[in-house]
């Protein structure tokens, strides 16, 4: 077995891991129950996303999807930063303030994660919420009036013109370990929090790419039958 295919099995194992382990309530007693389509087809866009037919996702429900999107932001929060987290006190444990690479780190990755939980946090409080109001509205939960309110209270417009690339802030811990030693490699414990950190980059974005490309468009559509029907 050559070693770029051993990589290939390492980092898809990874992947595997990663998007089934939080469909699991951690404990495994809720997990969440997605068609087996939609899964193998989120593992497609961790491999390619550059010519993905996102079409294909689409024709799930949005339950599903925001499902799918709700349970990922409980893996991040609940697993991954704390996983980095946990690297970074290892690194401090091991070479306290001696490292002169180690308070810049500790100050950009306190700050990016408080980013990344607001950033989450808004989501779950009106982002999700509005499409979960979408869905029900267009089950008829809603009389035409409500749906009217609904309508003229938000927009999935005004959700994605302060939709932040989150994802891309994260490069920063990479450029900062290669800035500081750019010939020698960094010690093994900033090799394993790189590894984490440049893992969970891929995953912030894929995620994004769900949101962006599939959640929102049906969103948009879903708005505008509802306000066809007004």
């Amino acid at each position: 077995m050559t070693k770029s295919t051993y990589n290939e099995l390492i980092n898809d194992s990874l992947v595997h891991q990663s998007v089934t382990e939080r469909l699991e309530d951690f404990g495994g007693k809720n997990r969440i129950e997605l068609d087996n389509e939609l899964i193998s087809l989120i593992l497609d866009l961790y491999n390619d996303d550059q010519d993905f037919p996102y079409q294909k996702i689409r024709k799930f429900s949005m339950g599903d999807i925001l499902a799918y999107l709700q349970a990922t932001h409980r893996y991040y929060l609940t697993k991954k930063l704390p996983e980095i987290e946990q690297s970074l006190l290892h690194i401090f444990s091991k070479y306290g303030q001696t490292h002169e690479l180690l308070a810049e780190l500790c100050l950009f990755f306190n700050e990016y994660k408080n980013d990344l939980v607001e950033h989450v946090k808004m989501e779950e409080r009106e982002f999700f919420p509005y499409i979960k109001k979408l869905m029900k509205a267009s089950a008829g939960e809603y009389t035409k009036a409500e749906i009217a309110d609904l309508l003229n209270s938000a927009s999935i417009s005004q959700f994605t013109e302060h939709h932040d690339s989150i994802e891309d802030e994260l490069k920063e811990v990479s450029q900062i370990i290669h800035r500081y030693s750019p010939v020698e490699r960094p010690p093994m414990p900033y090799r394993v929090f790189l590894n984490q950190v440049e893992f969970f980059e891929l995953e912030l974005r894929k995620h994004a790419i769900i949101e962006d490309h599939v959640l929102v468009p049906m969103a948009v559509e879903l708005e505008a039958q509802l306000r066809a029907s007004l």
